[in-house]
């Protein structure tokens, strides 16, 4: 493989692990295109989508273009920002190929949270929200313990090959299965609690604010094409979730309360 190849080839794989862990397009499109720049290839065009990344280059004097196809595997801040640091490092220093190569291979195997962890802050992060609608220290608790169960599950689900519409649908359904379940147990033991309010905290751990937000981005950034597609992903994000709920809440809550 040819010295041009393969910085073509580092480039788009930094791009793609930036894609798959929920960077923004035009933020994908701009270090792809810094990269290849930096090491002297000539005619460049970068184009992302939030499923695919297109390269065309003179690659050794021919006219070249690449597609690579992108599955997204959710959102990780932290992936994002050391490819980053990577990609600035590779542009303006002498960094090999071959440094590259082994920096971006250690990126892609970055140790993930273990699931005690992730059940532990998952809970904070839904059940803090209770305190914004003025909910009560036995709500925040509830909904702590409902936010855990809900992202054990939909971890679980992850696993699996579903399909995104199907798998948030599960989501709301177990989100407001823990809730009322919650809500049913403080019950048995005196203690009162809004079964609405307590819902809110498992559903917040689902909602797709960072895909929205990263949708308006590119919209903003003049990637119409891509920001509507992310925009499109997580309204249906949301339907499915609100499918979820309505379908437990419909089926359950005669029963338990």
């Amino acid at each position: 493989m040819s010295e041009q190849r393969k910085i073509v080839d580092i480039a788009m794989k930094a791009g793609k692990i930036m894609l798959t862990s929920g960077a923004e397009t035009y933020r994908v499109e701009d270090t792809v295109y810094r990269m290849m720049v930096s090491r002297g290839l000539e005619d460049v065009h970068v184009f992302v989508i939030p499923t695919g990344i297109i390269v065309s280059a003179d690659i050794d004097n021919h006219p070249t273009t690449i597609l690579e196809r992108v599955h997204g595997d959710g959102i990780d801040l932290e992936i994002i920002d050391r490819a980053n640091a990577l990609s600035r490092q590779f542009t303006t220093s002498s960094m090999s190929l071959a440094q590259a190569e082994a920096a971006l291979t250690e990126l892609e195997n970055t140790p993930t949270f273990n699931q005690v962890t992730r059940f532990i802050f998952s809970g904070m992060a839904g059940g803090f929200f209770i305190f914004l609608f003025q909910g009560t220290f036995v709500e925040f608790l509830l909904a702590y313990l409902a936010s855990s169960l809900t992202v054990y599950f939909f971890d679980g689900l992850s696993r699996h090959q579903l399909n995104f519409f199907v798998k948030n649908i599960f989501g709301g359904f177990f989100s407001a299965l823990f809730g009322l379940l919650c809500v049913v147990a403080a019950k048995r033991f005196g203690l009162e609690a809004s079964l609405n309010i307590v819902i809110i905290g498992p559903l917040m751990t689902l909602v797709p604010g960072v895909s929205l937000t990263n949708g308006i981005r590119d919209l903003i950034s003049g990637e119409l094409l891509a920001g509507s597609a992310k925009i499109m992903e997580a309204l249906f994000i949301a339907i499915a979730l609100a499918f979820g709920v309505g379908i437990m809440l419909h089926l359950g809550i005669d029963f338990f309360v």
